[in-house]
Order: C-alpha cells, then structure tokens, then sequence
C-alpha cells in the first residue's frame, strides 16, 4: 500500500515539474532536409484517388508517346507497341513556394504517391490494361505540373491482312482516353498539341517489320449513354513486311513448280519418267500448302494469293499428269487404226512446224517414203515372176507390213508429241495468267 501511495506522488511531483517524456505528432529526425519537410508537408493527409482539382474545373492532361519497337502477331492478330509515354497534367494539392524549402523547384515523387489519370487504351487486347505502364518516379514542379514518363508496352486488336503476304502492309491503331473521366473532368489533348508523326528517333528496328508511316490525332466522342463529350487520343501506325527472306523461302520455289511442270511436256512422248517429274512437283507443293498452315493462321477471308497460287498449281500439275498418261497411252499402245489422213496432213505440215515437230515429222517421212517405195516395187514385179519369186515376194510382203506398222505407229507418236507440245503452251499461259491474276 505505502509502494503505490510513493508511485503516485512521484509521477504527480514530474508532472508538475516539467519533465514529461511524451511527446504528441511525429518525432522530428535529426537530420531532416528541405526534400523531407517538402514531402511530408506535401503528403500528408494527401488523397490520391481524389481528382486535383475542383469538381466543375477539368483537369487537362497532355498525352504523347515515343516509339521503341513494335511487333505484328499474326497468328492472334494482335499489334505490339514497346515506347515511352509522356504525360504531364496540372496537380492544385502539389504547389509550394520554394522560398519555405530551400528553394527547391522540383521533387520527385512515386506514381503510387499521388494522383494518376486513369489514361487506358480502349481496343486492348489483353484483360491487363491497367499494367501496362512501368511503375517510375514522376516530376513534380513548385506550380503543381506533373510530369511522368514511364515505360510502357500496349498490345491491341487489329484486323490483319495478309491477302499479298509475304509482301503485305499492315495499319494498326491504338486509341487512349480516360476510363472513368468524361471530357469535362479531364481534358486529353495531344502533347504538342497538333497532328503529327509520331516520334521514332529511339526506335529499334524489327527484324521482319518497318514502319512507314504514324499519324497521331485527338477525337471528340459523344456516346448514346451519356450527353458529356468523351475525347481520346488515336494513333495509326503503317507497318510493311520485310521480305527479302520470304523470296529464296517462297517465291523461288514458286518458280521452280511452274518449270518443273512445263518440262515434263518436253521430254519424249514415251518417257515414263514424266509421271515421276509430276508427281515430285505435287509432292513439293504439298510440302509448301503444310508450311503455310503452319506459318499463318487460318482465316475465312483475305486468303493469302501465294496461297492460291500454290493450291491452284498443285490443280495444274494433276491435270497435266493425267494428260502425260493420254500422251505416253498413244506413244506406247499399239494401234490397229491408221492416224486419219487430214489430222496427219496437218501435223506434217504448218501445224507441226509451228510446234517445233521437225525431228518427228522427219521421221515419219522416212518410214512412209520407205513403205510407199517397197509397195510399188512389189506391184511392178507382180505379173513376170516364178514360184520362187512369190516365195521372196512374200517374205517382203511382211517386211513390208512391219514397216507399216512401224509408220502408223510413228504417225501415233507424233500425235502424242503434238498433245505434249499443245499442252506445254496451254499451261505455260495458264501460270502467266496466274502470276499475273496473284500478283495484283
């Protein structure tokens, strides 16, 4: 009892002596600088999520961006843009005079510190909009101007082309505005206010894309929900296809198919090696339609027209196939008909030298001059000859007939040489027509 009784009168008697240990508010650091006192003075009882401003005021807020590097992703049909976004607006709660503070004019300060515009691209196409800026210090003037420019990366919708593929141009756009605020809270204007390029000087080239052209424009919305003006900010960006690699890759084998094809209609009317030349050209095609279904993605529209071309040329070489089977079944097959008399005149004459068939029209010539010359000495010494004579004459007869067959024969293959011949030009001015048709 007599213990608590001194411990009261003792703390009474410090009280009142003025050697109180308690202090109220935040114990000042000894070696606090003008920056500490700013912030604190700055900070303190600052609401973050509250718009700067008064509410019948607008807030503005300049928007620019600076390129680094940007990216086509065909198979989800996305645009990738890598840069630096300049924003810069007007914070009333953020102004001191430099005076007080060791006339500092500038402070900077954490974008999770203060107040941020809610500055989103609308055609996003990811759910993670609100990450797409890095988390970087912003400048912060005595007159209240903010100033942050953060890294950022933004990747959007854009319906993609790819009709002339691997030659194709692609345009893209990317439109910011605010999320939450109307045109009346925030006021986004262009950083330099004024349509322009955008700003490349920093930008790393891509290895399969180059910018050609970027415009950058504000628009003023009105929507049917609301009566307030919505402006945001819209940029376009032209990109080309780098295609050096895509020409030895695609187009030079597209070459090689149409020569292959039209070679088999030179070889002879009886090589069998004209189904084999065919069938490694469709076989090489093949392998070119799986390679484009690996390297672009399907789409109901805007088919590529290399793609065409490959598909309609792999069509060519199987009708070509079957006309080198007609052409090899008449050079081969043995006839029991005779070539019509004024289909051969023709392949003979005009017909077959305008179809470069000297070397098969000189053989038939030889083969018909020499039956025709037999023939007609047989019939000369018909009537003044003996038994053994007939016996002589007979074994001609069947030379005779041999070498009938033999012309006939000849007259059938140049038939097959003048199909080969027609053919080859009947394709050749098909692939013209479909070079022509798929490079348009």
């Amino acid at each position: 009892m007599l213990l608590q009784l001194g411990l009261v009168i003792s703390i009474v008697l410090t009280v009142h002596g003025g050697f109180t240990t308690t202090s109220l508010g935040p114990k000042p650091i000894w070696n606090a600088t003008h920056t500490d006192r700013l912030r604190q003075d700055l900070l303190l009882n600052y609401d973050k999520f509250a718009r700067p401003a008064q509410h019948y005021n607008a807030t503005t807020v300049k928007f620019g961006i600076t390129l680094r590097h940007i990216d086509v992703i065909e198979m989800k049909s996305s645009f990738t843009v890598h840069g630096y976004v300049k924003l810069q607006w007007i914070d009333e709660k953020l102004v001191w005079n430099t005076a007080e503070y060791g006339n500092i004019t500038t402070v900077h300060l954490a974008d999770h510190e203060i107040w941020q515009p809610d500055i989103f691209i609308y055609n996003s196409a990811t759910a993670q909009a609100i990450n797409s800026y890095g988390n970087t210090h912003t400048i912060v003037y005595n007159n209240g101007e903010v100033l942050w420019v953060p890294p950022a990366q933004f990747t959007v919708l854009c319906n993609i082309n790819l009709r002339y593929w691997p030659f194709d141009q692609q345009t893209c756009s990317l439109k910011f505005g605010s999320w939450t605020y109307n045109g009346e809270q925030i006021n986004l204007i262009m950083y330099d206010n004024k349509t322009e390029e955008l700003e490349s000087t920093y930008l790393i080239d891509s290895n399969e894309w180059k910018m050609t052209g970027s415009s950058i424009e504000r628009n003023l919305m009105y929507y049917s929900c609301c009566l307030e003006p919505y402006p945001d900010i819209t940029i376009n960006i032209t990109v080309n296809r780098i295609s050096p690699s895509y020409n030895a890759v695609v187009i030079t084998p597209a070459f090689a198919v149409i020569f292959l094809t039209l070679m088999t209609f030179w070889l002879p009317p009886q090589a069998g090696e004209k189904i084999i030349l065919q069938g490694c050209t469709a076989i090489i095609i093949c392998m070119f339609l799986l390679y484009f279904t690996q390297k672009l993605p399907a789409m109901g529209s805007n088919t590529p027209l290399i793609v065409l071309f490959y598909s309609t040329s792999l069509y060519v070489v199987c009708f070509s196939m079957i006309s080198s089977v007609a052409v090899i079944w008449l050079a081969r097959t043995p006839h029991t008909l005779h070539l019509p008399w004024k289909l051969k005149q023709s392949l003979i004459g005009w017909l077959g030298k305008s179809l470069c068939l000297g070397h098969y029209i000189a053989q038939t010539n030889i083969n018909t001059h020499r039956v025709t010359a037999e023939e007609l000495r047989d019939h000369q010494g018909n009537s003044d000859l003996d038994d053994r004579d007939h016996q002589m004459m007979d074994d001609d007869r069947r030379i005779i007939d041999t070498n009938s067959s033999q012309a006939s024969q000849q007259d059938w293959v140049l038939l097959a040489a003048a199909v080969d011949r027609l053919s080859f030009y009947f394709y050749a001015v098909l692939f013209a027509v479909l070079a022509i048709a798929y490079s348009l």
